[in-house]
């Protein structure tokens, strides 16, 4: 009986152990916390978001806006009317492969004697390709002229080198209405532009018609005011734009054949 209390009292004694030890455990992660946030690495820190969230019960997956750094700027978290647009998460491996297709566009634009015609930039979707329209078609049409679908193509095979971004072609016109018989609008006319660049894209540059859409948005998304016949030139345009994977969230389900 003596030996049963004295064991009962050792074991009462001792539960300070617990109590310490779930301690040491919490400065542990709090310190590992500390240095992963002094090291920022996308990755790393997208690993440690999710197994604190998997952690606390919390199913959402945070994010960390990662620019792109190819001689332009980041993008901002903050969109230019001053209200805050949701951070992306884009991985090193992804970035570094929008890096990439950012360069060579920028040396095909210089090789190519397409300055002027063709620019790349990047932004908070992505990298994105804008293409004028008077190099790709004749005023009033949607069929591409055919001494510029070599660049298309060229651009094609840049596009292979990040094969599993979904890729938005955008066409864009300026504010002149159109009536001439084969279009009414300017919306017809963006959308016939864009789906025929798509078409170009997946026959001759087999692009995965999976990944890639057209849309056609008129005169509504203009880059310059439609004021003067230069800054129409520039709503005129067809872009292609790489998406970052975030976005691929937004796409619906492909059921495999």
């Amino acid at each position: 009986m003596a030996h049963q209390k004295e064991k009962i009292v050792k074991d009462t004694a001792e539960r300070w152990l617990l109590t310490y030890a779930d301690l040491m455990n919490l400065l542990l992660i709090f310190f590992i916390i500390l240095y992963s946030m002094s090291n920022i690495d996308s990755i790393k820190y997208e690993q440690l978001s999710n197994s604190l969230k998997a952690a606390l019960g919390r199913g959402a997956s945070t994010t960390l806006v990662s620019p792109i750094t190819a001689g332009k700027p980041g993008p901002s978290v903050i969109d230019r009317n001053g209200a805050s647009s949701s951070p992306i998460l884009i991985t090193k491996g992804e970035q570094q492969q929008m890096n990439e297709v950012y360069k060579k566009v920028a040396e095909l634009i210089k090789n190519g004697n397409l300055t002027g015609k063709v620019n790349v930039q990047a932004d908070e979707r992505g990298i994105v390709i804008s293409i004028t329209a008077k190099l790709l078609f004749n005023p009033g049409s949607s069929d591409i002229v055919a001494n510029s679908k070599p660049t298309i193509k060229d651009i094609g095979n840049i596009l292979q080198k990040i094969p599993g971004n979904q890729i938005s072609v955008e066409g864009h016109t300026d504010s002149d209405p159109i009536h001439n018989g084969v279009y009414s609008s300017n919306w017809q006319l963006s959308a016939m532009r864009a789906a025929n660049v798509v078409q170009l894209l997946v026959d001759n540059s087999y692009i995965n018609p999976k990944v890639i859409r057209s849309a056609g948005y008129g005169d509504q998304r203009p880059v310059a005011k439609n004021d003067t016949s230069i800054n129409k030139a520039k709503n005129r345009r067809v872009d292609i734009v790489i998406l970052k994977s975030e976005y691929n969230k937004a796409e619906p389900q492909v059921i495999k054949n």
